[in-house]
């Protein structure tokens, strides 16, 4: 008898748009009916990253995190799409300086993993770099406590100390 491959695509909640939910579709291990492991950061929904182990009970609001997997998700978004010369550029410095990987390509928007042994200061300071050289923001998608609310930055603080 073949064992069930555990690796699945899940759907996450990742916010309303004029009253109607909106999912992002993500690669995870399924750990049990309700409980995945992440194998990719999100490009859409937030408060996630690579190796978090999350339950979804309920389709319809955010994911639960049981345990953080020590990585930030980083995304990028930009109107147009990022040229393949800074695309391969970005994914080859995160991977060496930080030890990071580029997760998700959409149109303009990226989604990396970088785990969070390199320290806020030293991955901010790595991507204020890159918008300087660039001119493409980018953002924390996992430190906020508030996710309905994007004034409130109240941060998780589930990171080790710089």
């Amino acid at each position: 008898m073949e064992a069930e491959d555990p690796k699945v695509l899940i759907n996450v909640y990742a916010g309303d748009d004029d009253g109607e939910p909106i999912f992002e579709e993500l690669p995870a291990r399924r750990l049990d009916e309700d409980t995945y492991e992440l194998l990719s950061s999100p490009g859409l929904a937030l408060n996630l990253a690579r190796g978090d182990i999350v339950s979804i009970k309920n389709k319809n609001a955010h994911a639960e995190v049981l345990s953080r997997g020590g990585n930030f998700c980083v995304q990028i978004y930009e109107d147009e799409d990022i040229p393949q010369a800074i695309l391969s550029r970005l994914e080859k410095e995160v991977a060496a300086g930080l030890g990071g990987t580029l997760d998700g390509i959409h149109g303009g928007n990226l989604s990396l993993t970088i785990p969070s042994r390199n320290g806020m200061d030293r991955i901010g300071d790595f991507f204020d770099r890159f918008r300087e050289q660039t001119g493409i923001q980018w953002y924390y998608a996992n430190i906020y406590k508030n996710l309905d609310d994007p004034d409130d930055e109240t941060l998780l603080a589930w990171w080790p100390k710089d």
